[in-house]
């Protein structure tokens, strides 16, 4: 295997990237019935692979999904995914990490399966610099945000906590979102008509010097988010998690998204609604700022120096 290409864990080996696949016939594509993680390095020390790891097990064992592996054997696979491809990051960036799980092809597949049946385990890195590089600018101008007509999917139906490949409703929103302004990005709200989070993101806002947190019944419950409500405890933040609505967003003053890959994003406006006199605002700064020393390195910075914005 030449050592200049990326390679990826599948199902018990290693295999060039582009040779990264799974059969068509696989559970996670006929009917999306695959869970999946997406992590990341700061300064290719993984960043909280523990609550990752714990959260796919989780989701698995609620969707009777088996990977054969424990999760000690997983945590291994990953920091080796990780130890193959180290030599090809350049300099200043790290790696985001996909895990990617299903029970695999049913067995009246058998015979059209390369290598047999069994579960799809994939375990990927991707360059951070190369996830969703337009992003980056937003640091300073912050993110308009559209509250969408397309519904989070509810809790009684499937859990938000289960992170799943079922998003369909997702990319509606976003569609919703960009006919409404260019670049913007969605906002997700339940059956109630309280917010609930972005497309790939959790969303919080500051009132009256609070951080408010939707509350998590309809929602997944990040990791990155849990980092920030534990930091702002530790900067004296007084944070709570409560329904809220559009006309609290509206009136917020300030508002961001959160999420494993930009961390923490601020939000401009939300329904042309404008947040604040800064951005970021001033909580936001003190959390930003909390998550690079406990991260070791300010991801703000890497970012608009990998995208080369000033």
């Amino acid at each position: 295997m030449a050592e200049d290409i990326r390679v990826a864990y599948v199902s018990g080996g290693f295999v060039p990237e582009a040779e990264a696949t799974v059969s068509v016939y696989d559970l996670g594509i006929m009917y999306g019935q695959m869970v999946f993680e997406f992590s990341r390095t700061f300064g290719m020390k993984p960043f909280r692979m523990d609550h990752h790891l714990k959260r796919l097990y989780a989701s698995m064992k609620y969707a009777g999904i088996d990977s054969g592996m424990t999760i000690e054997e997983m945590d291994a696979a990953t920091n080796e995914t990780l130890e193959r491809n180290a030599h090809l990051l350049d300099d200043g960036d790290d790696y985001g990490i996909w895990h990617n799980v299903s029970n695999g092809p049913m067995d009246f597949h058998a015979d059209a399966v390369r290598g047999g049946l069994g579960p799809s385990v994939v375990i990927s890195v991707w360059p951070i610099s190369r996830t969703k590089p337009e992003q980056w600018k937003y640091y300073d101008t912050g993110i308009n945000a559209v509250i969408t007509a397309q519904r989070s999917v509810p809790a009684r139906l499937i859990d938000p906590k289960v992170k799943n490949r079922s998003r369909m409703h997702y990319r509606m929103a976003d569609l919703q979102a960009a006919k409404v302004r260019k670049n913007a990005w969605a906002l997700l709200a339940d059956e109630d008509g309280f917010i609930t989070e972005g497309t790939g993101a959790n969303f919080m806002i500051v009132r009256d010097g609070e951080l408010v947190s939707p509350e998590p019944r309809n929602t997944l419950r990040g990791i990155t988010r849990g980092a920030i409500i534990e930091l702002a405890g530790a900067q004296g933040i007084p944070f709570t998690e409560s329904n809220i609505d559009a006309y609290d967003v509206y009136n917020a003053e300030e508002a961001f998204y959160c999420s494993t890959s930009y961390v923490i994003m601020p939000v401009v406006t939300v329904d042309g609604h404008e947040m604040g006199d800064s951005i970021p605002g001033p909580v936001t700064r003190r959390l930003i700022d909390a998550f690079a020393d406990e991260a070791g390195i300010d991801f703000v910075a890497q970012g608009k120096a990998l995208q080369k914005i000033s």
